[in-house]
């Protein structure tokens, strides 16, 4: 750092923030910063070690900065479906991001790996967060049929508005709280968007979005049971019994009192979690439901055959079972 700079240099900054903070232009152009993107800096990394490969900022980090720089950037698409933390599938990521700008404001955004647009979007659908600006979750919703989703993948982006707002705690990475949306706002902005590439896919994904799911393996677990044949499951219903007992299920079939439980890796490596899980299954057992544990093993083919088995299995033992203990079901 020169000496005439006021600061330390943060690690990734745009030109403006950097006169702000005093950086000298020897400092900003001549110094060895990295340039990412047109008027963006970051350090060079300090760990001689560290991977050259390795992706230091996220997508949504660059694009944050970048709409920082120039108001009239808006990110939209995948880059603000990764910025609010919706379920994506993997194939999606990409170093590519994704900025638009309002249509008759400005010209098309054009800057390295990124990927401009158009967008009509109103007031109302650009949220202004922080010193950028991005488009609202219902709008990146609909955006992201013109990505290619398929119906399922639209269900469990669309799900991921609609998750609990006691459920588990947003990672500090994602910007917004649960639930980000709901059925009702999703509904009005897809309303107004008729002509919107992959209409056809949006029409038919909003009617199977749910409320309260907590996972993505939870919205394609319960889709796939669909497929199958089987009865929709709830989501995340919170069972009250008789006897004042009540625990909340990840997915319960009602009408054979069997509880599925789907377990991240989190319930493996966490004693406390393990044994949590394990009281809960007992307590549902003799309460006359059936505890059911899956895990990603459910989305192979030979995960699933074993998986239809066991719930084969389950049903036949439920429907032969004469009593069990009184319950409702809430939220």
């Amino acid at each position: 750092m020169s000496p005439f700079d006021a600061q330390p240099t943060p690690e990734i900054f745009t030109l403006n923030e950097g006169r702000k903070l005093g950086l000298s232009r020897h400092r900003l152009y001549r110094s060895g910063l990295e340039i990412p993107f047109h008027r963006l800096r970051t350090t060079p990394t300090a760990d001689p070690n560290e991977d050259e490969d390795a992706t230091r900022f996220s997508n949504s980090e660059y694009a944050r900065t970048l709409s920082r720089q120039d108001p009239s950037l808006v990110i939209s698409h995948q880059t603000a479906a990764e910025t609010w933390g919706m379920w994506l599938p993997a194939r999606m990521q990409t170093t590519q991001i994704h900025l638009s700008r309002v249509r008759g404001k400005a010209g098309i955004p054009r800057y390295r790996e990124t990927v401009g647009h158009f967008i009509r979007a109103g007031v109302r659908d650009v949220r202004d967060i922080g010193g950028f600006r991005i488009t609202s979750p219902e709008w990146t919703w609909v955006d992201l049929a013109s990505q290619r989703l398929t119906v399922d993948e639209l269900v469990a982006a669309g799900d991921s508005l609609l998750q609990r707002d006691d459920g588990f705690p947003r990672p500090q990475t994602f910007i917004g709280t649960n639930p980000l949306a709901t059925k009702d706002s999703v509904l009005e902005v897809l309303g107004r968007r008729k002509g919107s590439p992959g209409i056809r896919n949006l029409r038919l994904a909003v009617d199977l979005l749910r409320e309260r799911v907590d996972s993505e393996p939870e919205s394609r677990l319960r889709l796939k049971m669909v497929d199958g044949g089987w009865d929709e499951p709830a989501t995340n219903p919170r069972i009250r019994f008789a006897d004042g007992w009540e625990c909340d299920i990840d997915l319960a079939l009602l009408r054979w009192r069997i509880a599925l439980q789907y377990e991240g890796k989190h319930h493996f490596t966490l004693e406390k979690q393990y044994r949590s899980d394990m009281h809960r299954d007992e307590q549902i057992r003799a309460r006359g439901w059936e505890p059911l544990r899956v895990d990603s093993e459910v989305f192979t083919r030979q995960g699933w055959q074993a998986f239809g088995y066991r719930l084969t299995t389950a049903v036949e033992r439920q429907q032969r079972q004469s009593s069990w203990m009184p319950f409702t079901v809430g939220t």
